[in-house]
């Protein structure tokens, strides 16, 4: 009779632990997906109504949900359970980081729904096979964004991760002042204790600051771009023109796209859907300003005369050059595994793209006369400004300048804006960065002594070892190729992967070095990217979620492959454990139930 009571028992067990896993996979699916799983009321929920759709095929769940007693799915159950998985996740990011010896810190902030201020944290690390990656590690919260309150934030997160401050070997944050500032932003408080701690202005933001200088420094783009903002609005605004505007539409066009009021970037698309839908936006206002009999109507008219000049045609379609191939380099570095001695190849090549673009414009004068004739665009003439009368006694006898003719006037025109961008990138970009990254590929490629990487790295490398490996690899490298590297990027390529196995474990100082080097981040790409998942998850109707349970889930969220990795029967044993009660009501151990 005990015997039978207990196997009674055991069984009983068994189908309440099945559908308390049945209950955490559902709650892990939701999560991962970035799906709610409350709603307003609990029996409407997401997990409820999962719960109720797999109690169909699963009877144990079907059993539990029908109990009158407690189910284990409370709010504080799932904050609980949602804390298990989430940490499971946590820490198979800490050990990589740890794992990799040194690593970069990568943070941004942002406000969220609820106007909180939210700090991403990420760190890039490179594995043994010298294979990059970037980690998000979670959100956190701080009302205060002054850089000493930041860096007391950080300092915080990398002793809960038991991460040291002397293995960081990099950071890269936006140009703000709190961050980026050059004595006192959290890179100078992080290169106080860590001087090696090398800072980095993400790359993507300088580009967004090159477009920016642009705008601010040349009047007809300015005004070229305040003109384009001000059509798309018209159009897009009104439901009846947006209709009216795709019945004009040739079916080989494409939708006018707002532009993004921070990405300077992406105005590319903007400018560029605007060019594409040139004819048919003339078509659209001239009907809309003989329709319309209001304001609306005036406003077109307004548009449509900007439109009809050929001043704004030319800028129009400059700027969409310009901007697509910035575009093009600000895609390339979002790159999550990019290394930095590729992204400076790239600017470089972004830069010689726009110097030979100043060899070209009689090319592009051509296109731009026979695209504004086929549009009905007025022909070109020379803009004659008026010029303000000075005193006789001011004058110092020189007349106002004079353009031969009106080809003349607009190739100064499209020298001003090339060189503008030119110049931008020539003073963004930070030369300390570049000039540390070039010491380094000038020591591995043979063409440099060891005195800089070894003064600026310190205790990290054994000066001797260093010099003998670096000398061993070029001569390796002589047996099998007569040419000699060339670039860094020849060096990464001979240690990577399997086949460079064998020199990792022979030439370990060398290989030190590389990995340091391909630890220095590029962009803060990966904490921007937190951002999307930070407003999919804390949405206008989710505003009230807190700080923990947000972290958890975007972990969750972020690192989906990670989550389903999750193995649910730990997390079970794990919860079980924590209370006499449960062990009461549930199997403890997946072994045990059969």
């Amino acid at each position: 009779m005990s015997s039978l009571l207990v196997s009674r028992e055991s069984r009983k067990k068994w189908m309440t632990r099945e559908a308390l896993l049945a209950i955490l996979s559902s709650l892990l699916y939701l999560s991962t997906q970035g799906l709610a799983i409350r709603g307003h009321e609990d029996t409407e929920s997401n997990l409820r109504q999962l719960l109720e759709l797999r109690a169909n095929d699963i009877p144990s769940l079907q059993s539990w949900l029908q109990r009158t007693k407690y189910k284990w799915i409370s709010h504080q159950i799932l904050n609980e359970t949602l804390e298990l998985m989430a940490h499971d996740v946590l820490r198979s990011l800490t050990d990589e980081v740890r794992e990799a010896e040194h690593y970069s810190v990568i943070l941004d902030e942002t406000a969220d729904i609820s106007a909180k201020e939210q700090l991403s944290v990420c760190f890039r690390v490179v594995t043994e096979n010298f294979e990059v990656q970037e980690l998000f590690c979670g959100f956190f919260s701080t009302a205060d964004t002054t850089a000493a309150s930041l860096f007391t934030v950080l300092k915080d997160i990398l002793c809960r991760f038991n991460l040291q401050v002397n293995k960081c070997r990099g950071q890269c944050y936006d140009g703000a002042a709190n961050m980026g500032g050059k004595h006192r932003g959290v890179q100078a408080l992080m290169q106080e204790e860590e001087p090696r701690a090398l800072y980095v202005h993400c790359l993507a933001h300088v580009l967004n600051l090159v477009l920016q200088d642009v705008s601010q420094k040349v009047d007809m783009c300015r005004d070229l771009l305040y003109f384009v903002t001000e059509l798309i609005n018209f159009v897009t605004c009104s439901p009846k023109r947006v209709a009216l505007f795709q019945e004009l539409q040739r079916e080989e066009d494409v939708n006018l796209r707002k532009f993004c009021p921070t990405r300077w970037t992406l105005k590319a698309a903007s400018l560029r859907s605007v060019l594409l839908n040139y004819e048919s936006l003339i078509t659209f206002l001239r009907e809309t300003a003989s329709e319309e009999r209001n304001e609306a109507g005036a406003k077109a008219s307004g548009l449509l005369k900007m439109l009809y000049k050929f001043d704004t045609f030319f800028v129009l379609k400059l700027l969409t050059m310009v901007f697509s191939r910035m575009e093009a380099l600000n895609t390339a570095l979002q790159k999550r595994t990019l290394r930095f001695h590729e992204a400076e190849k790239m600017v470089k090549a972004v830069n010689e793209s726009i110097t030979e673009l100043r060899q070209t414009f009689s090319r592009f004068w051509e296109e731009a006369l026979e695209e504004a004739d086929k549009v009905d665009v007025e022909d070109p003439s020379v803009t004659v400004v008026r010029q303000k009368k000075t005193p006789r006694r001011y004058e110092e006898g020189s007349a106002a300048h004079v353009f031969p003719s009106v080809m003349d006037m607009y190739r100064q025109r499209y020298n001003e804006v090339l060189d503008t961008v030119l110049s931008s990138l020539r003073n963004r970009y930070p030369p300390g960065v570049w000039q540390h990254m070039a010491h380094i590929e000038q020591f591995a490629i043979g063409n440099e002594d060891l005195t800089y990487v070894t003064k600026f790295y310190g205790d990290d490398l054994e000066p001797g070892r260093l010099l003998l490996h670096r000398d061993m690899l070029i001569d390796i490298v002589k047996q099998h190729n007569p040419a000699p590297l060339q670039t860094f990027h020849d060096v990464v390529q001979i240690f990577s992967g399997d086949k460079g196995q064998h020199l990792r474990n022979l030439l370990p100082e060398m290989a030190k070095l590389i990995k340091i080097a391909l630890t220095i981040p590029v962009t803060s790409c990966t904490s921007e990217r937190s951002f999307s998942c930070l407003r999919r998850l804390k949405t206008y109707l989710r505003s009230t979620m807190g700080q923990t349970r947000l972290n958890h889930l975007a972990l969750l969220h972020t690192h989906k492959e990670l989550s389903r990795k999750i193995n649910l029967n730990d997390v079970a044993d794990e919860f079980i454990s924590r209370s006499s009660v449960r062990m009461n009501t549930f199997s403890t151990s997946a072994k045990s139930s059969h």
